[in-house]
């Protein structure tokens, strides 16, 4: 089922963003237990817009998004719940007995979840990368090996900017960790980690990495949706990962890099609570973190939290995730509805951040139709 039909006010506040430019182009969609057979979608603007001679694309449903962050939970945190169900992993292993050469004895496993570990938020390793490699221009050409081994030792090298569970710094770190957890304890790439024994157990066909092996504009292909005009990839990114670091590091990493369209989005939060991951590991892993007493995360998830949260008008027992590139995932438990909201809203630039205030008033809008329609 498309077109948001049953849901007319909201697709006119998606028509209207495209308008004043939130976004070039939406796809949104929405799931219920009491609907389980049934998705609904939309799509309205425009996937790519013309520029540098480039022609105009509308965005269609079954357009392929640039996740970001949403990868934390689309595929890193339900990798862990996963391994953690199979007695591979417990979720107070300390990260130094998987990965030896990292150097700090008390940091867990949920500490790298719930962004609670001390880490710092983000550092520009792709700079380090390209300046390591000799390749200002062209990391591209370098073995993905070898970018995803040195990048191991410039995460292994960060320090602690506060001390374990004092707060929450939300860290791309932490996921980068996970992700080379995983690797050690499979011992294959993250990028065929996630796609065995996620992706393909959950019988999702959209979902995938995109390794880097190619500059920019010849990787361009017009079924995913346009992020930046990259200065330093002298291209518009179009089927190739946004984010600097997992760029540099070759197309996959634990905080970034999957690609997917909306319905397979969709499907993954109906699989995940179908039975994908056990009732106790599942339900662990959506539960507040004790620890900082003010904490909004849990063992891999946001929840809606602050003045104006991104998931508003929804039951404060929701969890999910929002991503740069535009993207957002969230999951009510309570109320057993599933939304996903996919925009390119860095495309052309970064620079346009009015997504932020815009989510909340389209979940807003979203949830009182919702409950016009009984669905909530």
């Amino acid at each position: 089922m498309s077109g948001f039909t049953r849901f007319p006010r909201t697709k006119e506040v998606l028509e209207q963003a495209v308008r004043e430019g939130i976004a070039p182009g939406f796809a949104a969609g929405i799931w219920s237990w009491m609907e389980p057979e049934r998705v609904e979608m939309v799509a309205v603007g425009d996937r790519r817009l013309k520029l540098k001679g480039l022609d105009r694309l509308p965005m269609q449903t079954d357009t392929l998004f640039d996740l970001a962050s949403v990868s934390k939970v689309f595929a890193t945190s339900t990798l862990i719940g996963y391994l953690v169900d199979r007695g591979w992993l417990r979720f107070d292993t300390r990260v130094k007995t998987i990965l030896p050469a990292f150097k700090y004895q008390d940091i867990r496993i949920h500490h790298l979840l719930s962004h609670t570990s001390g880490l710092p938020a983000w550092f520009p390793y792709f700079e380090r990368l390209r300046v390591a490699f000799g390749r200002e221009e062209s990391v591209e050409l370098i073995e993905i090996d070898d970018r995803q081994k040195k990048m191991r030792e410039m995460v292994f090298e960060a320090v602690p900017e506060s001390t374990l569970e004092s707060k929450v710094v939300y860290s791309d770190l932490n996921f980068l960790l996970l992700g080379f957890v995983i690797e050690e304890l499979l011992d294959i790439p993250l990028d065929e980690a996630v796609s065995r024994y996620v992706w393909q157990s959950m019988e999702l066909k959209s979902p995938h990495y995109v390794r880097v092996v190619e500059p920019a504009f010849i990787a361009r292909d017009d079924r995913y949706a346009a992020t930046e005009d990259c200065p330093w990839r002298r291209a518009i990114l179009q089927g190739q990962v946004h984010d600097d670091n997992t760029w540099a590091m070759g197309g996959y990493a634990g905080h970034a890099g999957a690609f997917s369209n909306l319905r397979d989005l969709l499907l993954f939060s109906q699989q995940l609570q179908s039975g994908f991951l056990s009732r106790e590991t599942l339900m662990q892993m959506w539960t507040k973190v004790s620890k900082p007493e003010d904490a909004s995360r849990t063992l891999g998830w946001d929840t809606p939290s602050g003045p104006n949260p991104a998931f508003s008008g929804f039951s404060f027992r929701s969890v999910g995730h929002t991503g740069f590139t535009g993207t957002s995932l969230w999951i009510d438990i309570e109320r057993g509805v599933t939304v996903a909201l996919l925009s390119n809203r860095v495309h052309p630039t970064r620079e346009n951040a009015r997504i932020k205030d815009f989510r909340p008033f389209f979940h807003r809008v979203l949830a009182s139709e919702l409950k016009a329609d009984g669905l909530i």
